[in-house]
């Protein structure tokens, strides 16, 4: 019975899975500056990406491990009472997808990283309500890359899979030169993002 338990707990592990998928979702952005600006949240439906997801066992003995990698095309932004600026932003992220499978179902849980590259923005204003390009120079700063984490609920109907999360992301790296409005006091700003997504994945 000692030997004959360890082996049948290992065959119920399920196997190595491979799936790749679309996701897409509605977004609250932010960026919390220091000191305040009166800042306040943007909304958004721009959030779509494609993602490979990798389950696999740890030691053969832990079937609790995913990771998840991919594109991301979402934006980034914030209002304050002089203007609203949106950012286009491309987003690679790396996820370790745990996940707790039972029934039809798999319990997620994400934990990772991102790199992401501000393509664009523009600023919206009373002035201007239709928006206006913003020039994008030593001022801007195009790279980006934070940490992230959320949690999920997952229906397998093989060879389909339909998850739904929420996210929370959140930039290491200032969307701004700090002394872009003034010299003598630094202005600090990092992004943020809770993001609600729905996706559909096929197993390979």
């Amino acid at each position: 019975m000692l030997l004959t338990g360890p082996l049948a707990r290992a065959q119920t592990l399920p196997q190595k899975q491979h799936m790749v998928g679309i996701r897409g979702g509605y977004a609250l952005n932010g960026v919390g500056f220091s000191p305040d600006r009166n800042q306040q949240m943007v909304p958004s439906f721009m959030n779509a990406s494609l993602l490979y997801t990798f389950y696999h066992d740890l030691w053969g003995t832990m079937p609790y491990f995913g990771l998840q990698t991919g594109f991301t095309y979402t934006q980034q932004g914030y209002k304050t009472p002089e203007l609203k600026r949106v950012y286009e932003v491309l987003r690679i992220p790396l996820t370790s997808q745990f996940h707790i499978d039972f029934w039809k179902m798999r319990l997620l849980i994400n934990l990772g990283c991102f790199g992401s590259y501000r393509m664009s923005a523009v600023d919206y204003t009373a002035e201007n309500p239709q928006g206006q390009q913003v020039t994008f120079d030593c001022n801007h700063l195009y790279a980006d890359y934070g940490i992230q984490g959320g949690l999920g609920l997952s229906l397998v109907l093989r060879p389909f899979e339909f998850q739904i999360e929420a996210n929370y992301l959140y930039s290491l790296s200032l969307i701004e030169n700090p002394a872009l409005y003034s010299n003598e006091i630094y202005t600090y700003g990092y992004p943020s993002q809770l993001l609600f997504s729905l996706g559909i994945f096929i197993h390979l």
